[in-house]
């Protein structure tokens, strides 16, 4: 590994929590107990590629002059969304659940963030 990050490790624990959710409730309805896995296993992916492909979005940003609201709306959408879908589900532990699933979108944008402040602090 070339490079490990705070981030490379946060993909790491993101997986290891939803693959541990989803075996630890057997009660778990099979289509979300498969959206757990199927994010694990993105997390992991995201987790043994991320110093490759930090490397090469620092080379992308530092030829732009980039900002960040992009990847600010993204995060903000994302958010605002899973509040939405679990208040409109009651506070149920299914949606809790879910919502929790698409944690990986916020990382991965949040990692963009840093990618892209830290290029134009060196510029």
């Amino acid at each position: 590994m070339k490079r490990s990050t705070l981030f490379t490790f946060l993909y790491l624990a993101l997986g290891v929590c939803l693959t541990a959710i989803s075996f630890g409730y057997s009660n778990l309805p099979s289509g979300l107990q498969t959206s757990l896995l199927i994010n694990a296993g993105a997390s992991y992916i995201a987790c043994i590629f991320n110093p490759f492909l930090r490397e090469r979005t620092i080379r992308f940003y530092r030829s732009r002059n980039s900002s960040v609201i992009l990847s600010s709306l993204v995060i903000g959408f994302t958010i605002i969304g899973m509040i939405w879908e679990v208040q409109s589900q009651n506070w149920a532990m299914e949606a809790f659940l879910g919502s929790f699933s698409r944690l990986i979108i916020v990382l991965l944008f949040a990692e963009n963030i840093v990618i892209i402040r830290q290029v134009n602090f060196e510029n």
